[in-house]
């Protein structure tokens, strides 16, 4: 096992072990960059995190527990978004094949999470999706396709629920 994969190890598992929950988020931070991931500043994971893909979130996300991003793609997501528990991001999948075997050949997807996002507690978002800037997900959510801005999403798959704006927050 190469030095690099061991210090991931062992730092994955600190942090999901002994730093998971609400606290100690600065050397959380600093440990995860570590090991290859980015994750800007004055974020904050609580963890547990399991991550097979690159990922990179920007200034002052929230990464609320038991985040997921399983598969070799990658995930991006904007400044100031709030992820809620259980999230999970898939960036792996494949094509489909032949009756002999459906699950064909192998794909690696990317995944993009615009600024000020809300990411509902076990929402799963699927391939090379765009979620826009503004967006909530509503929580269980199965985002399959890309999100415009400033729209509140739900179900499975993920459909419009209404489209967001300031104003109307003011008066709900």
């Amino acid at each position: 096992m190469r030095l690099r994969t061991i210090k991931k190890v062992v730092y994955i598992g600190i942090i999901n072990h002994v730093l998971s929950g609400t606290f100690a988020f600065s050397l959380k931070r600093r440990m995860l960059n570590a090991v290859g991931y980015e994750i800007g500043k004055g974020t904050k994971v609580v963890g547990p995190i399991y991550c097979t893909a690159k990922l990179k979130a920007g200034e002052n996300v929230w990464i609320g527990r038991a985040l997921t991003v399983e598969g070799n793609g990658s995930v991006e997501i904007g400044d100031n978004c709030d992820l809620a528990p259980a999230v999970t991001f898939l960036t792996g999948g494949h094509r489909i094949g032949t009756h002999g075997r459906r699950a064909g050949q192998g794909e690696s997807y990317s995944i993009y999470v615009g600024k000020g996002t809300w990411i509902g507690a076990r929402s799963t978002i699927c391939g090379n999706v765009k979620i826009g800037d503004g967006c909530i997900t509503a929580a269980g959510t199965c985002v399959v396709k890309d999100v415009e801005d400033d729209c509140l999403v739900g179900g499975v798959p993920a459909g419009v629920i209404r489209k967001l704006t300031d104003e109307s927050e003011k008066n709900s």
